[in-house]
């Protein structure tokens, strides 16, 4: 019966040669030089990388992230490292930079030219492509974030700022944006979206000292067919006051106005 031949060229595992001619498989194999090992090796961590990346479940993620773990072993004994020498990287790391934990995703960045830091990102153009001119996010709320549009900020966070409404609602109507572009509440990182939680407090505390409303609205329009105008979050604190409307009876149910009384 005639043989078929598959390419394989790749690291294997020591015993998988005896393991597959047990099946009457003919194998193929040659042991490496130090240096084409070493560069094997990381073939195979990427090779390993990318199957965590499609697994699915927990078992077979758990296979996978072993099998990670084991190239990683042999690639630390073949460079001369050790794993507590690995371990101890990784604390250090840990404790100048943190950790995962809150699982925050960084879109893009913005440097100023003059800045030394730029030389990081312009030297890995693969890792980190400029973002032309014309492609970049240019809304009404990203001009006001640096100081265009003539704004006058209410107050400034770490994450988000304050603005008043331009067409406010009511007396006191307040914006809080954030710097970062981002398209709605459900885009925004758990960071931004506390620091916005934050400045909520804050601007009704200030509302309460100098307009003394009676109630508040508070809320975001996430998508066009929800009533959003400018693709940019921004949640609205709109002062309520008695009187301000015939029957407010169903608040915020009033933006399908047929469905506001029940």
């Amino acid at each position: 019966m005639a043989l078929k031949n598959f390419k394989v060229e790749k690291l294997i595992r020591d015993y998988l040669p005896s393991m597959m001619r047990a099946k009457g498989i003919v194998v193929h194999e040659r042991a490496m030089d130090q240096e084409e090992f070493i560069q094997r090796l990381k073939d195979k961590l990427l090779e390993e990388v990318e199957e965590v990346k499609q697994a699915c479940g927990r078992e077979e993620q758990l296979e996978e992230l072993a099998d990670v773990l084991e190239v990683i072993q042999a690639l630390a004994v073949a460079t001369g490292l050790s794993m507590q020498q690995i371990e101890e990287k990784r604390i250090e790391k840990r404790h100048a930079r943190g950790g995962f934990e809150g699982r925050l995703f960084n879109h893009r960045v913005e440097i100023e030219e003059d800045n030394q830091a730029i030389a990081y990102y312009l030297d890995r153009p693969a890792q980190y492509p400029l973002i032309a001119d014309h492609d970049k996010p240019d809304c009404l709320f990203c001009q006001m974030a640096r100081g265009g549009q003539g704004v006058g900020y209410f107050a400034k966070f770490k994450h988000c700022y304050i603005i008043k409404d331009r067409f406010p609602v009511s007396p006191g109507h307040l914006l809080i944006i954030p710097y970062e572009h981002t398209d709605n509440w459900f885009t925004a990182s758990e960071e931004v979206r506390s620091d916005i939680m934050k400045a909520l407090y804050f601007a009704k505390e200030q509302l309460d000292s100098e307009y003394n409303p009676q109630g508040y609205n508070m809320g975001a329009n996430c998508g066009e067919v929800a009533g959003q105008s400018v693709m940019h979050l921004h949640v609205h604190l709109i002062p309520r006051y008695r009187g301000d409307m015939e029957d407010p009876k169903g608040g915020v149910r009033g933006v399908i106005p047929s469905r506001q009384k029940y």
